[in-house]
């Protein structure tokens, strides 16, 4: 299984982020895909959701897996959609 796990900032520090929760802070991809596309399927649902950064896990369930990519960032200029936002929802 392959998956990307998605990051907010945290709220007490915004120099840092933190692991995402629930289930949007997921998405299980296709690992017959190329690596390429398994970095675009990820950027996008990161930004789509809300999230600031994403990085790539592969293993056999959620809790018996290990990171395969760094940690990578939305770029900048990115419309803010997280619930914190006077944009979130639109």
């Amino acid at each position: 299984m392959i998956f990307a796990q998605f990051f907010n900032r945290n709220v007490m520090d915004e120099t840092k982020i933190i692991e995402g929760c629930g289930d949007r802070a997921v998405v299980i991809i296709d690992a017959r895909l190329k690596p390429e596309s398994i970095g675009q399927i990820a950027a996008q649902e990161c930004e789509k959701r809300g999230y600031v950064a994403w990085q790539i896990f592969k293993g056999e369930t959620f809790t018996r897996s290990a990171p395969v990519s760094q940690i990578w960032y939305v770029t900048k200029g990115t419309k803010d959609r997280t619930a914190l936002s006077a944009t979130y929802g639109n």
